[in-house]
């Protein structure tokens, strides 16, 4: 071996030596490459898992409905309409235009079993007592029902009466209710005053009247007449001497005064189970031998 031999053996050992490390350094890499890459790319188990508290919250369960309402039977009356009442009228003969105000006016339906004619006075104060507290309720548990009708006639008793019962009167059949009404809740401010008038032609013109037509109305002889004319033939027919007074089916029961709530009720009651006649009994006149 030659000298220059001897100087490259050296080298050469030292690149041999550089490959293997470079290879093994390869090899390594390679392999801790592998396996981490399928740390990272593995799946995540999905085995089910048993539902958590809240998970269960929100699981959908049946809707809850509405409690079925409680449907009330209504059963129709056994009874039948009683007969419209025979209302005494005046003798005076009216024009048409009086007849159409002195129209009968009512609430309650026309098939009821028992019409009641209420005779009433704006200045009775038993009467204003009686539809602010005891007309309320009958309404509710008799009139709504279908059970009575009530008719609604004046029986003044004094000059403010008489004047508030004409305007009452001229106003429009749809009004007459509500007007009558009004009058009796505010009693107390216009019917017991000298000055009268002008608290009850306030309340006419809140109610849709004119000037006009209220002076026309407290004018009309004629109406007048006719409300005192049906004021003594009742009086006449069915002794009426105090208001409010109430004819129930033409004379089977006739309450007299500001009875109370419990006495219409024994009354209206008695007659829808039977123990109260529903018709007035016939005069049988006693004859003579």
């Amino acid at each position: 071996m030659s000298s220059s031999d001897n100087k490259n053996t050296p080298k050469l050992i030292g690149v041999i030596l550089l490959i293997l490390a470079i290879a093994a350094a390869g090899y390594y890499f390679l392999a801790g490459k592998s396996d981490y890459g399928a740390e990272t790319v593995a799946p995540v188990a999905t085995e089910q898992t048993e539902p958590t508290q809240s998970e269960e919250a929100v699981i959908p369960t049946e809707t809850e409905t509405e409690p079925t309402p409680v449907v009330v039977e209504t059963k129709t009356l056994n009874l039948p309409a009683a007969n419209a009442p025979e209302i005494p009228m005046g003798d005076s003969v009216s024009s048409p235009e009086v007849e159409k105000m002195m129209g009968v006016r009512k609430i309650g339906s026309d098939d009821a079993p028992i019409k009641v004619v209420e005779y009433s006075s704006l200045t009775c104060g038993h009467c204003a007592s009686f539809h602010k507290n005891d007309l309320p309720v009958i309404k509710t548990d008799y009139i709504d029902t279908g059970k009575v009708q009530i008719i609604f006639k004046e029986f003044p008793l004094n000059k403010p009466a008489i004047d508030a019962s004409k305007i009452l009167r001229c106003m429009p059949e749809e009004k007459f209710n509500a007007f009558q009404s009004l009058l009796l809740d505010e009693q107390e401010k216009w019917a017991y005053t000298p000055e009268y008038l002008e608290p009850l032609k306030q309340n006419a013109k809140l109610a849709g009247l004119s000037e006009d037509q209220i002076e026309s109305c407290l004018n009309n002889k004629e109406l007048e007449t006719r409300i005192l004319g049906d004021m003594k033939a009742a009086s006449d027919k069915f002794n009426i001497q105090s208001t409010p007074t109430f004819i129930v089916n033409d004379g089977v029961k006739v309450i007299v005064g500001h009875q109370g709530l419990p006495l219409f009720k024994e009354t209206f009651d008695g007659i829808l189970n039977g123990t109260i006649p529903n018709v007035v009994p016939p005069v049988v006149e006693e004859t003579k031998e």
